[in-house]
């Protein structure tokens, strides 16, 4: 009964903020949602302490209590924007995403090459496919679990998406089917920090480690893809910059080489983002370790 009522709700928000969002500007859309997402994420850190895990040192300011509050609050005012995704093409949003490295797409693109992008589930992850499809750009994803599991309300946004031909999402039970879109000259986008893949551990930074899903790099041999890293930075007010790094050179990905060289391309690329914006961060913490004393 609980569940059910859960999705009843999320049901009638989804519709509700996707109407609001016709009706008002942009700004007026995001001052209404504002104190809702407050207050969320104030009753959701209220009682909660600051994390205590070992961490690099870069991280520090993310672990407070303000930071939680803050990664909550973004999280709440952001997550709408993925109610109408067919709408971060229209006008009055187009300057609200800029991308920085659309060289590096283009260029795989005129070469007719496959593009497996790399990223963490860190920022506003799940903004990435939206505002890339919005950019022009035939995208999917590779996603957990099984199709048959997919949450109802992932589904009605599954509906409302651009480019309905392009399918928005794969799950890891059909890496079939994502791979014939993926040899089909595609865009794929794949998680680094998946648990259930198989892992590889490599270097983040001085004195720790990344634990990889090896999904990403394993693609992009088998397709002979270009590999390309890419990360969402939410800027505050509804302003987003996606950084798309630089391909991961080709002698680092044949069946002959040792992946966790080209895991350490891809952490070297993403590295400087990490840093100069930790609190965006905290979703990866768990796949850092600390590097054991030799």
């Amino acid at each position: 009964m609980r569940n059910h009522f859960k999705s009843a709700c999320g049901f009638l928000f989804f519709h509700f903020i996707r109407g609001l969002e016709r009706v008002l500007p942009v700004r007026g859309l995001y001052l209404f949602l504002k104190p809702y997402a407050v207050t969320r994420a104030w009753l959701n850190t209220m009682f909660k302490s600051p994390s205590t895990r070992p961490l690099p040192y870069f991280f520090n300011a993310a672990t407070t209590r303000r930071a939680a509050r803050q990664v909550r609050m973004d999280s709440y005012m952001n997550l709408p924007l993925d109610f109408f995704p067919e709408r971060l093409a229209t006008g009055k949003w187009k300057n609200h995403c800029r991308i920085e490295g659309l060289d590096h797409w283009r260029q795989a693109q005129q070469n007719g090459r496959p593009i497996v992008l790399a990223f963490c589930h860190w920022s506003n992850y799940f903004l990435l496919r939206s505002w890339l499809r919005a950019a022009g750009m035939p995208l999917s994803a590779l996603e957990a679990g099984k199709p048959e599991d997919r949450p109802r309300l992932k589904k009605i946004r599954d509906r409302v998406r651009l480019r309905p031909e392009i399918p928005n999402a794969f799950h890891v039970t059909q890496l079939r089917a994502a791979s014939e879109f993926l040899a089909a000259g595609n865009a794929l986008m794949v998680a680094l920090d998946y648990t259930a893949a198989k892992q590889v551990v490599v270097p983040f930074g001085d004195g720790w480690n990344f634990q990889m899903a090896g999904g990403a790099v394993r693609l992009a041999v088998r397709h002979r893809a270009n590999l390309i890293p890419a990360c969402i930075i939410d800027e505050g007010n509804w302003r987003f910059r996606i950084e798309l790094g630089r391909p991961v050179p080709g002698e680092l990905l044949t069946a002959e080489t040792d992946w966790v060289q080209a895991g350490k391309y891809l952490m070297d690329e993403m590295l400087p983002h990490f840093q100069n914006h930790p609190v965006q961060c905290t979703k990866i913490f768990g796949r850092l370790e600390k590097k054991s004393a030799i």
